[in-house]
């Protein structure tokens, strides 16, 4: 997968149902993508934007050349998430976890992109291992198309199994995987649905969301499948 900036709790939960997690940071980056933005509660309009600002010129490369623009860019996604405090049962530990994630300063998004992965994935108790596809030195092929660089990746792996988001199987030919002796499999959702006093609910917005109001020992909880608590007022 490629590496998202604070992605949805249903990316952690797949990535809990996986032996290894890929980061697929080779991929051409794409401009004002899930790469270097996401969502958060908003009271006036159900949802706003939080982004990391990225070099101009960035997308003519691939996502571990992309640069952060500028220095101090975590002050203004501090202020933006302000509107949780007061509301949210565990925004100050949530609060903790993002400055751990983006404070120091990373050189690309690559390298914040994973940072938010492994940091978020030991905070709600996800031990499985996230490599990123550029430091594995695998001899893959030049050229690829869209569905086949995973297969490449998995077959110079020695995976018997391939696990993808549901909403690339058009991208995917189950007869080469089946050809090459490796299954394929599309992660299936599992509904996460909360209480947000204050806020109108919405549905996958980052993971941030999920931790302000679950927290992170519920929020590992749901990605293994166990019963929660949603904390719903009365």
């Amino acid at each position: 997968m490629q590496p998202y900036f604070f992605p949805y709790a249903q990316q952690f939960r797949h990535i809990h149902q996986c032996e290894r997690w890929i980061v697929f940071d080779t991929a051409k980056y794409t401009r004002k993508s899930w790469i270097n933005r996401n969502r958060i509660a908003n009271r006036d309009k159900d949802w706003a934007y939080i982004s990391v600002p990225v070099a101009q010129g960035s997308s003519l490369g691939a996502i571990r050349e992309a640069s952060i623009a500028q220095i101090g860019w975590q002050d203004k996604l501090f202020d933006q998430l302000q509107p949780y405090r007061g509301s949210a049962a565990f925004f100050d530990e949530t609060m903790e976890i993002i400055r751990s994630c983006v404070v120091p300063e990373s050189d690309t998004i690559a390298d914040l992109n994973t940072r938010v992965l492994n940091v978020v994935c030991s905070s709600i108790g996800i031990e499985t291992p996230i490599e990123r596809l550029s430091e594995l030195k695998l001899n893959m092929p030049d050229e690829l198309g869209p569905g086949e660089w995973a297969l490449a990746i998995s077959e110079a792996l020695g995976a018997t199994a391939y696990s993808n988001a549901p909403g690339g199987k058009d991208l995917f030919d189950p007869n080469q995987y089946r050809a090459r002796g490796i299954e394929l499999e599309f992660y299936e959702p599992r509904p996460l649905v909360y209480a947000t006093p204050g806020f109108d609910f919405t549905a996958d917005l980052s993971i941030i969301d999920s931790l302000m109001w679950l927290g992170p020992t519920q929020v590992g909880r749901w990605c293994r499948d166990e019963e929660i608590c949603d904390y719903r007022s009365d």
